[in-house]
């Protein structure tokens, strides 16, 4: 028995795009870390819930939206390993190990309350560039879907409708 979500309008193009720009997002990020999927996993992990309450947050978004403006410390929500294991679905020996690394190559700082990206860490040409090509990445996804959408209106009303009830339901 097909899965429902095979069913849908376009389900092939939407799932392209997303595989697309998965792949062109990870080669440079894991590129980074010496092709380490894992290290490169779990520094994504404390990156993004070290940013998240300011990034949900309409007000504190649009403040700190640009890397050009430092984040104070105590408005970053640092993230235990424990909590890192549990994200990332990894064994917590695995985590304690590579957020050893990170430590050591000074991408991960250690506060009393867990662990965080150090301000420092955008003074590096390398996460700089990463960041580029990030963005550029989702430029061009958001190409792809708007020329796609442009072009068949059908695929548009099928993508709305799958991304209202994503946001309806969660």
């Amino acid at each position: 028995m097909s899965h429902p979500a095979l069913d849908a309008p376009y389900s092939r193009l939407f799932s392209y795009f997303v595989a697309e720009f998965i792949q062109r997002t990870c080669l440079p990020v894991v590129a980074a870390f010496d092709n380490d999927y894992e290290q490169a996993m779990i520094f994504l992990a404390i990156s993004t819930q070290n940013a998240q309450n300011l990034m949900l947050n309409k007000v504190t978004r649009k403040e700190y939206a640009s890397f050009a403006n430092f984040v104070p410390e105590h408005l970053m929500r640092p993230v235990s390993r424990m909590a890192l294991a549990r994200s990332t679905n990894l064994p917590r020996e695995t985590v304690r190990r590579k957020v050893l690394k990170l430590i050591e190559r000074g991408y991960v700082v250690e506060t009393p309350k867990g662990l965080v990206v150090p301000r420092s860490l955008r003074d590096l040409p390398a996460y700089g560039e990463t960041v580029a090509v990030q963005e550029a990445n989702l430029r061009r996804l958001f190409s792809m879907v708007g020329e796609a959408m442009a072009s068949d209106p059908a695929a548009a009303a099928a993508l709305w409708q799958a991304v209202s009830a994503s946001a309806a339901a969660g």
